[in-house]
This record gives structure tokens, sequence and C-alpha cells, in this order.
């Protein structure tokens, strides 16, 4: 497949099957397939069916659904501050002022600091890893 999509200079689809690839296990790797094939609603049932939900609030902040991110962070009291922190750097990237009230609610409420979204994220991965090594 991905030398078909190299032969047609798909080089994007390229590197997003490449992506795929090195996911560490299959469950990550069928809802990125899921959302490769333009499916984002089913891609994110597989990832909150099998409990992968920093993985589903990233896709939602990858599609640029943050209300949806924060609302899966809120259900699951997890990853607030990092819906938080993405959506302050988006804000920033593009030269905008945050707008939305609930996200403005929330920004005054939890600090956000990338140290530790980043160490969260990291302990996230680790886990899938361990995970799919066969470990607990």
């Amino acid at each position: 497949v991905a030398i078909a999509l190299a032969a047609i200079e798909e080089v994007d689809k390229v590197h997003f099957i490449a992506h795929i690839k090195n996911l560490p296990d299959d469950v990550l790797k069928s809802a990125e397939m899921a959302l490769f094939c333009k499916r984002p609603e089913e891609a994110l049932n597989i990832l909150l069916q099998n409990k992968r939900i920093y993985r589903a609030i990233k896709m939602n902040i990858r599609l640029h659904r943050w209300t949806d991110a924060l609302e899966l962070g809120l259900k699951h009291q997890t990853h607030v501050d990092t819906v938080l922190a993405y959506r302050q750097r988006h804000l920033q990237q593009m030269n905008h002022v945050e707008t939305n009230e609930q996200f403005k609610q929330w920004a005054a409420q939890v600090e956000v600091d990338w140290v530790t979204v980043k160490q969260k994220i990291a302990m996230e991965k680790e886990a899938e890893v361990r995970n799919a090594q066969g470990g607990a």
C-alpha cells in the first residue's frame, strides 16, 4: 500500500501509514486506520471502548474538536490540563484569543504546565507499550 501511495505521490498518506505501523498495539492501529478511512466516530469509539481516554482526547484535539476533547477530559477526570495546554498553544499560533466561555472558565481553574502535561503523556505512552508487551 505504501509503495502504491508513494507512486501516486501521496506522501502524506505514506507517512501516516508508517505512523500507524509504529503504534504499540492493535487497538491504536485499528483506531488510526478508521481515522485514515475517514471514519472519525468509529475511531473514537474504538478508543473509548478500550478505555484509551488519553488517545481519544488527543484524537479530538487533532481533529480540532476542542469541546469534545474537554468534555472527555472532564467526564473521565483526566487530561483537562492537556486539552487546555494544546488549546492555548493553538490559539497563540493562530494569533487568536479565547472566546469560548467554557474554556475560559476551566483555564481560570486549572493550572497549565507543559512539563506536567508532557510527563503525563509520556506515562500514558509508556503504559501502552508495557501493555502491548504483555506487562501490567
